[in-house]
Parts: structure tokens; C-alpha cells; sequence
């Protein structure tokens, strides 16, 4: 018997089993189709083409911090040394200061940042509300004492701490991520501006100038409001070097390719403990078929199985989903080398379960270690949202290497920037065969264990 007949053959039966035809043909294509529909405003730029609604949320009174302040100037609090004179100037330029303006008028109300941002003033209970119904895409919470607390970092050499919060929608966590990005972006000029504002006032006072420095307080806040008033917030998506973006359709395309073919080599992995238990293993090799032969023939039934699978995926995601899987010749080779490396995972489990005896290590591999290599590879969510060590172990996987592959042709690069990941899977493919033949080597002579199931009549 024949290599070829043993693919042939083995083929035969896996067509025939529709079962394990809807798992490893059909589920890629339904399941990219839902995902990619589903998940599409966190792959294109037209999730931020019309603007980001958010709710500001003030928890602080204003009319009472402003009299706190004031009450802590009369009372000396912020310095025992001013004058009454300097304390009655600081205390007139507390009223042309307006930290709700520069906020809201100069800052939100700037003409970039209102090109992606829409605001309204809420209560706590009405802005969760409305994130919860889907009506809001953040909260911004300016926090108790924030007048105060600003007051006393523009208009004293004290420093308080302001934590401006945002709680964001999960389901739009890049929009969320803007609005975060926008208010820290606030924070660290206002931060920027006081650190300033505080060297020249000490430089001021170590010159014996004396806390006169502050009659010029109101020039430091007027540029403060212009610097913030001028500040330009663009959010552009370009192509850097000619390279494309990847839409959602074309991710998923590619993250249920990768994963499903984990299934070809689950199916591959009982091939030959089944051989044995139905006698058809004991009948070759006593025709005269050598067992590496069988082994052969098992690795590429699992190798013609992946590519029939990779190569559905990629007729169906660019006809229907419009998925632009770039360069023809770098996605083919991309292919061979991940199903070279997924037949090589597919005979190493094989050979351990036939050796065992059992279908133990199958089914484990089929029902826990394929989700774990499908998550850890970025099947299920980019790796790229993924804490830093969940990244780096999914490199270590077979569809991880095959997915970054993919998706860097996609983008546009060259054979230079996916040769690594090629390498390293044809490394992997050959270190999983090497193992299986030493393991199936090994093996002691051929015994009939199996004769429970060997039923017998007496004739009369």
C-alpha cells in the first residue's frame, strides 16, 4: 500500500463525516462572517469619522471652593507671609481666573477637539444611564474640589492633586482610549504650565522680589489660556510607506483560518489508535506496508486537509467579504509552511495517542489546548490589546506565527518581514515529526491486543 493510498483513503472518510466537514469547513466561514460584522468600528477609521459623544459630570461646587479659596488667602493659609495689599490683589485676580472656562470654553470647545467630541453637562445617575443604553461613549468626571484644587495649583506655589476620570464604554474601547488620551493630554499641559508658572514664582521670591510676583499673575494666565486655546488635536489615519489597514473582514478571515486548521490536526491525531482498534493498522502492515509509510500517509492527509481548509477561506473571505489578502504567491507560501507545521503537531499527537492507547490526549488538545492557542495567537481579540506577556507567548504558537504572517502581507510588507515567522514554523514542523518518528520508531513488535472485539461463531 501506498502513501497516496493512505491519503486517499483517509480523505475519503473525512468527507464523508459531516460532522467534521461543518466543523473544520463551515464554522471558519460562519463564525469570520459574525465576528468581522460585529467587531468592524475596531478595525476601520469611520468609527471616529462622526464625533464622540461623551457626558461631563461636574461633582464639585463651584460657588463653595471659590470661597474656600478665598476664605484660605484671607486666612493666611497658603502663605503667612503675604501682606494684606498682596492678598487683596491675589484675591482680585482670583475673579479673572475661570478654570471652567479654559476647561470648557478654550479647551473643549477648541475647534479640533470639537471635530471629534461632542459634550454634555450631566448628573452622575443620567450619564450612566445613558452609557449603559449605548446613548454615550464616556464620562468624563471632573472631581470634587476641582476648582479649588486648580486655584490653588494657577494662582499659589502649592501643587494639589486633580484626577480627572473617564469611564469608558467596553464595546468601544478605542473611542474610550481618544477620550482618555484627550484629558490627559489637558492634564499634562495644565501640569506643563503650573510646573512653569511655579519656577518663575520661586525664582521671583529667591530674588527678593517678594510676593509682588503674583501682581503679574494674570500675564502667566493669559498665555496659559492661549497656549491651551491653540492647541491642535488631530487624529489622522494614514499609510505609512504605501502600507494598508486591515479591515475587520480581512482579520477575522485570517484568525478563524488559523484556528480551525488547529482542528485538522485534532482529527489527524485519532487516525491511527483508530487504525489499530479497527485491525486495519495489523492488515497493512502485514501486507507489507511499512508503519513510517502509514505515519507518511497520516501527515499528509492532515497537510491536504489544513490547505483545503486555508484555501476555502481564502476563495470564500475574498469573494464575499471583500477581504484583501495581498500578495497571491506570499499568502500561498505562508500556507505551506503553517499546514507543514500543523500535519507535524497533528502525527506528534497521533503517534502520543496511539502510544498511550486512549484518545485522552486527542480530546484534551481538541476541547481545551486549541482554545488556549486560538486566544494566546489572537483568534478570538488582536494580540495587540493583550497584556505584554500573553503577546510574547503567542508568538510561540503555530496559528500566532501564521496570523502575524497573514496580516503583514495584508499590509503590504515583503517576504523580508515574514521570514522569521516562516523559519520558526518550518523549524516547528520538523522538530514535531522528528519526535513522532523516534516516538513510533520505539515502538515493540506489532501485538493483537484487540481481541475483545473479535467476535467468533460456532458453525454447526
Amino acid at each position: 500500500m501506498k502513501v497516496r493510498d493512505v491519503v486517499y483513503k483517509d480523505l475519503k472518510l473525512i468527507f464523508s463525516d459531516k460532522k467534521a466537514l461543518v466543523i473544520m469547513i463551515l464554522m471558519p466561514i460562519i463564525l469570520s462572517s459574525i465576528l468581522s460584522m460585529a467587531l468592524s468600528g475596531s478595525f476601520t477609521d469611520y468609527s471616529i469619522k462622526k464625533s464622540i459623544d461623551i457626558a461631563i459630570v461636574k461633582e464639585y461646587d463651584k460657588n463653595k471652593e471659590l470661597k474656600k479659596f478665598k476664605n484660605n488667602l484671607s486666612n493666611g493659609i497658603f502663605s503667612k507671609n503675604m501682606s494684606n495689599e498682596d492678598i487683596n490683589n491675589m484675591t482680585t485676580k482670583v475673579k479673572d481666573f475661570n478654570i471652567e472656562n479654559i476647561f470648557f470654553n478654550e479647551f473643549l470647545d477648541n475647534k479640533e477637539i470639537k471635530e471629534i467630541i461632542n459634550y454634555k453637562v450631566l448628573k452622575r445617575s443620567d450619564a450612566i444611564n445613558k452609557l449603559k443604553n449605548k446613548e454615550l461613549t464616556a464620562i468624563v468626571i471632573l472631581p470634587k474640589d476641582f476648582i479649588f484644587d486648580m486655584h490653588t495649583n494657577i494662582l499659589t506655589p502649592f501643587r494639589n492633586k486633580v484626577d480627572i476620570k473617564v469611564i469608558g464604554d467596553p464595546d468601544e474601547s478605542i473611542k474610550s482610549k481618544i477620550v482618555e488620551s484627550v484629558m490627559k493630554g489637558f492634564s499634562q499641559q495644565i501640569s506643563t504650565l503650573v510646573i512653569g508658572k511655579n519656577v518663575f514664582i520661586e525664582t521671583a521670591l529667591n530674588e527678593g522680589i517678594g510676593y509682588e510676583v503674583f501682581n503679574d499673575i494674570e500675564t502667566i494666565i493669559s498665555d496659559m489660556t492661549s497656549n491651551i486655546k491653540s492647541n491642535n488635536i488631530n487624529l489622522d489615519y494614514e499609510k505609512i510607506n504605501g502600507k494598508k489597514s486591515i479591515s475587520s473582514f480581512s482579520y477575522y478571515a485570517v484568525a478563524m483560518a488559523t484556528m480551525f486548521i488547529l482542528f485538522a490536526a485534532g482529527y489527524g491525531s485519532r487516525t491511527l489508535l483508530e487504525e489499530k482498534e479497527n485491525i486495519t493498522y495489523q492488515r497493512m502492515v502485514i501486507s507489507g506496508t511499512r508503519k513510517f509509510k502509514i505515519l507518511a500517509g497520516k501527515y499528509f492527509t492532515i497537510f491536504t486537509l489544513a490547505l483545503i481548509q486555508i484555501i476555502t477561506m481564502v476563495i470564500f473571505s475574498s469573494i464575499l467579504l471583500k477581504a484583501n489578502w495581498g500578495s497571491f504567491p506570499l499568502v500561498m507560501l505562508i500556507s505551506l509552511c503553517v499546514v507543514f507545521a500543523i500535519a507535524g503537531l497533528g502525527i506528534l499527537i497521533a503517534v502520543i495517542t496511539y502510544k498511550i492507547g486512549n484518545y485522552k490526549v486527542a480530546n484534551v488538545f481538541e476541547s481545551a489546548i486549541i482554545q488556549v492557542m486560538a486566544l494566546l495567537g489572537g483568534s478570538f481579540i488582536p494580540v495587540e490589546v493583550m497584556p505584554e506577556f500573553i503577546q510574547k507567548l503567542g508568538s510561540f504558537t503555530i496559528n500566532g506565527l501564521a496570523l502575524k504572517s497573514y496580516i503583514k502581507v495584508m499590509m503590504g510588507y515583503g517576504i523580508n518581514e515574514i521570514f522569521s515567522s516562516l523559519l520558526t514554523l518550518l523549524i516547528i514542523g520538523v522538530i514535531f515529526i522528528i519526535i513522532s518518528v523516534t516516538l513510533l520508531k520505539r515502538e515493540e513488535r506489532w501485538k493483537y491486543v484487540k481481541y475483545n472485539k473479535v467476535k467468533t461463531y460456532e458453525t454447526a
